[in-house]
């Protein structure tokens, strides 16, 4: 991350100003953002973050140019596998830091490694309010609310702080007269307190602050309107209804249904907008119905077909790989082995093509390799993994699951003696010592012990993972069946 400046996109002293960014530092922001894009363009999410956050940091208030692509990027990063901080990240990274634009960046990268961590987004939000980052501020308020609105477990805790917040925004854009972004902050600060009264009726706390707010909305609304340009921004009502229930996660199905139809009608008005695009495959795909998520596919093949972009080959490719794989879930769940064999085979053959084109298609992307050399595993392929697996391993963020997956290599391979120095080099260098990669590393250790005939070290190796896990796999099964001691 770019050393913090103290460039001119600090806070104004009128405490109500809005962030100023000047022109050369959006010039500056602005080559950031676009190695950003082109870096998520190739799918190297973790580099592309970096590049968004350095580029926050000359222009905070980047709304449309970083921090929806961040958030696009963090998704996918996630979507593929990407690791999440850890506590060591969190504590490196504090968004509660005295230096407000440090706090900010901070939490923008937190963000962007795990875009659904509510924590976070709050963060982010709230770091950008200090900032006075207005738009920023608002957008991420936006994404959390929704996030916490789609989550069973929220509740004042989660809906309050998020109401406070959009009530500062729009209390500072009415001290400063912008009337339009007043009104949108205070009615997304009435919807908060509208889901909390919702799930918690008949609190006082909360009535009385959807009272005020209300209040506030009400005046300033007033206000614009009798300014005459109320109608020209703000969407009628039904309008309103339908973006606010779109940014649901989930809906009734007769409403969903609308949506849809809406979305659709949309889309084929305008089949150039990537916008209307994107708002209808994430409606089609929300409810995972595999008729709605195929029509999805259609449109977005379509799209492939017409334009030749493959980024929309690529959505498609992804929608269908999650429907094989959860209809092969399906299958073992309903406990027909036949039907679970076939159709993880399905899902797997599908995977392998997939797979293999786009390693074609994106021969740098150390990351695609990682994917092709896992289903390779999978498929009992292991020589044509090992070589994918090792140029993948110069991928910082994969070296430890690459070095896991090697030594597994080599262990089906009957290669004892490179599976166990591989596997010892990767534990030594692991920071943790009792999570999911560090228990199958010590098993893959073990088993290669074992079977290369050092016993004594396979017993010490199954006793780690015993003391870490003792239902692991079925350790207790080879700890107990290994020859005893000499």
């Amino acid at each position: 991350m770019a050393q913090t400046k103290n460039a001119d996109s600090e806070p104004a002293p009128d405490p109500n100003a809005r962030v100023v960014t000047t022109t050369e530092d959006r010039a500056k922001a602005h080559k950031w953002f676009v190695r950003a894009r082109e870096l998520g363009d190739k799918r190297q999410f973790d580099y592309a973050i970096e590049y968004y956050v350095n580029g926050l940091e000359f222009w905070p208030d980047a709304v449309e140019e970083a921090c929806k692509p961040l958030h696009g990027c963090a998704v996918a990063r996630h979507q593929t596998g990407g690791k999440k901080p850890g506590f060591k990240d969190s504590m490196k990274r504090s968004m509660n830091d005295k230096d407000v634009k440090r706090a900010f960046l901070n939490a923008a990268w937190l963000f962007g490694h795990d875009p659904d961590n509510i924590d976070y987004m709050i963060g982010l939000a709230r770091n950008a309010s200090r900032l006075r980052a207005e738009h920023c501020a608002l957008w991420a308020a936006g994404i959390s609310l929704r996030a916490v609105e789609s989550s069973a477990k929220s509740g004042p805790k989660q809906f309050r702080p998020l109401a406070k917040l959009f009530e500062e925004i729009g209390d500072r854009a009415t001290a400063r007269d912008d009337v339009a972004f007043g009104v949108e902050s205070y009615q997304m600060g009435v919807n908060a307190l509208n889901a909390l009264r919702q799930r918690v009726p008949k609190d006082r706390e909360t009535e009385n602050g959807l009272r005020d707010m209300s209040t506030k909305l009400t005046i300033l609304r007033g206000k614009y309107q009798d300014g005459g340009s109320f109608r020209d921004s703000i969407e009628d009502i039904d309008a309103q209804t339908d973006l606010h229930d779109e940014k649901l996660s989930v809906q009734a199905d007769d409403r969903l249904d609308q949506l849809i139809a809406k979305a659709e009608a949309t889309y084929r008005e305008n089949p150039d907008d990537q916008a209307a695009l994107a708002r209808v495959v994430d409606l089609l795909t929300r409810r995972e119905q595999e008729q709605d998520e195929l029509r999805a596919i259609g449109i977005l093949v379509a799209q492939y077909k017409s334009t030749s972009e493959y980024r929309h080959k690529h959505l498609a490719d992804d929608i269908r790989m999650k429907q094989l794989g959860r209809n092969a879930r399906q299958a073992a769940k309903a406990g027909d082995e036949d039907a679970a064999k076939e159709a993880q085979l399905v899902s797997l053959r599908f995977d392998l093509s997939v797979f293999k084109e786009r390693v074609e298609r994106y021969p740098t992307d150390n990351r695609v390799k990682f994917e092709y050399g896992v289903r390779l595993i999978r498929a009992g392929r292991y020589d044509d993994a090992i070589p994918l697996l090792q140029a993948a391993r110069t991928d910082p963020k994969n070296r430890t699951a690459c070095g896991m997956h090697l030594g597994r290599c080599f262990f089906k391979k009957g290669y004892y003696d490179q599976a166990i120095p591989t596997l010892e080099h990767e534990l030594a260098e692991y920071q943790f010592s009792d999570d999911e990669l560090a228990k199958t590393m010590l098993y893959w250790l073990g088993r290669s012990q074992e079977a290369g005939g050092q016993i004594d070290a396979a017993r010490e190796t199954y006793g780690k993972i015993l003391q870490a896990d003792y239902n692991f796999k079925d350790v207790r099964v080879k700890l107990d069946n290994l020859p005893a001691h000499g």
